[in-house]
């Protein structure tokens, strides 16, 4: 029995995109396949796989279900400092494996290898991406495209697109425009993606440059990025390749940076001497008590923020299930004939942003993408459910003038039941 494998997925992939698997099986009386996928050497999930069509030696099997279920979102910490690596179901998965299970008719008995009380069976018939073949190994991000980008888009080792952090056009994973406004004691982050690339001298690193209201450069500090500062081999999975790193005033402010009489402050990933990523500069402006700082998940599977700036109105609702019950012939004033059962209340709020760009617009519209969100206040996260009535106020000329955000709390409050 022999299987040749057929076809893999890119080694950097989206887990909202297929991820297909493809080979070929010579084996007497096969009857189907069963396969196990691997998360960095731990068993998440195992499928049985039948024949291709019209075929008796060819699989073909789509896993993304799979690392959509496995795969997560995970919040930044506030005020956090330095590079943060998400966890290996948390935003990315790396070092995803299969092993392949023959299943056959010996004897009119069906025999196979494949045990499912055995999570680290060894007797597979083939690993695809394991130790004989590693360069076959993927990582998936929680990563989402419309159709349209993605038909122009690539995301292979060496080429990921317009986000593999090797030169100046390249883009760190966040919608914002690349001038953005922050307040003081704002958490920001930025999402840095890599792949193999083996012509860098491996010293990356965050530069910061801070200015005053005369543009007079005042500071450059560095973060390093020291998870980069290494090299792979062809053979080896590419490792630490998903990452973030805090950009916020609250951020820099813990990580020693000053922000002194800084008016402004840019931020730049260099690679040696050598600009590795697109130019992003935030304004510092006041805050207000009426200030409300969202945070959401964006299409990258990153953290974007932003604090709208206008209104904000209130409102509570309720909602009430009730039950009758007899009150006998004796009157009581404690006695009632209508009863509640439960009864849940919630605030909806309504937050308008000042004026603002199309450019902004586009932005704060991205985060109707996935829909999950927080607001952050006295330096908590509390979970929000953005609702339907989010919507673009635009003048009689058509131009963007606010962005409505409509949003209750995640968690309900619910009442005494008599």
């Amino acid at each position: 029995m022999a299987i040749t494998l057929i076809d893999v997925p890119d080694r950097l992939n989206l887990a909202y995109r297929p991820m297909v698997y493809k080979w070929s099986s010579n084996a007497s009386d096969l009857q189907y396949c069963i396969i196990e996928v691997l998360n960095d050497g731990t068993r998440i999930a195992a499928k049985s796989v039948q024949f291709d069509i019209g075929s008796t030696t060819d699989f073909t099997v789509n896993i993304s279900d799979i690392i959509q279920d496995n795969i997560g979102f995970e919040l930044k910490t506030l005020g956090s400092t330095g590079v943060i690596e998400p966890t290996n179901n948390s935003g990315r998965m790396e070092n995803i494996t299969v092993k392949v299970y023959e299943v056959v008719l010996t004897g009119g008995l069906i025999v196979t290898a494949y045990d499912p009380d055995d999570s680290n069976n060894t007797s597979y018939d083939f690993w695809i991406g394991g130790l004989t073949n590693s360069n076959n190994s993927v990582n998936a991000y929680n990563w989402t495209l419309s159709h349209y980008d993605y038909s122009n888009y690539s995301m292979s080792a060496s080429n990921v697109s317009d986000y593999q952090l090797t030169a100046a056009d390249r883009k760190f994973l966040n919608d914002a425009p690349l001038t953005k406004r922050i307040e003081l004691g704002a958490s920001e982050y930025l999402g840095l993606l890599n792949g193999y690339n083996g012509v860098v001298t491996f010293d990356f690193k965050l530069e910061v440059l801070t200015y005053n209201s005369s543009d007079a450069l005042l500071n450059t500090d560095y973060i390093n990025v020291t998870e980069w500062n290494n090299n792979y081999s062809g053979a080896d999975y590419i490792q630490e390749t998903y990452l973030s790193i805090g950009v916020g005033t609250s951020n820099l402010i813990n990580e020693g940076i000053s922000l002194t009489n800084v008016a402004y402050y840019t931020v730049q990933l260099k690679e040696g001497s050598n600009v590795a990523s697109e130019l992003r500069r935030f304004n510092i402006v006041h805050g207000c008590d009426g200030d409300v700082r969202v945070h959401w998940a964006n299409k990258f599977g990153k953290q974007d923020s932003y604090t709208f700036k206008g209104n904000k109105i209130e409102s509570l609702t309720h909602n009430s299930k009730t039950y009758t019950k007899a009150i006998g012939n004796t009157y009581s004033s404690e006695k009632r004939g209508v009863s509640v059962i439960e009864n849940i209340s919630n605030s909806t709020f309504e937050i308008f942003t000042d004026s603002i760009s199309f450019e902004d617009y586009e932005f704060l519209s991205t985060m109707l993408i996935n829909k999950m969100a927080w607001i952050e206040e006295n330096s908590k996260y509390y979970p929000i459910i953005i609702e339907d009535g989010t919507k673009l106020i635009r003048n009689e000329k058509n131009v963007p003038i606010q962005f409505k955000l409509v949003y209750s709390f995640a968690n309900a409050t619910k009442g005494l039941r008599g």
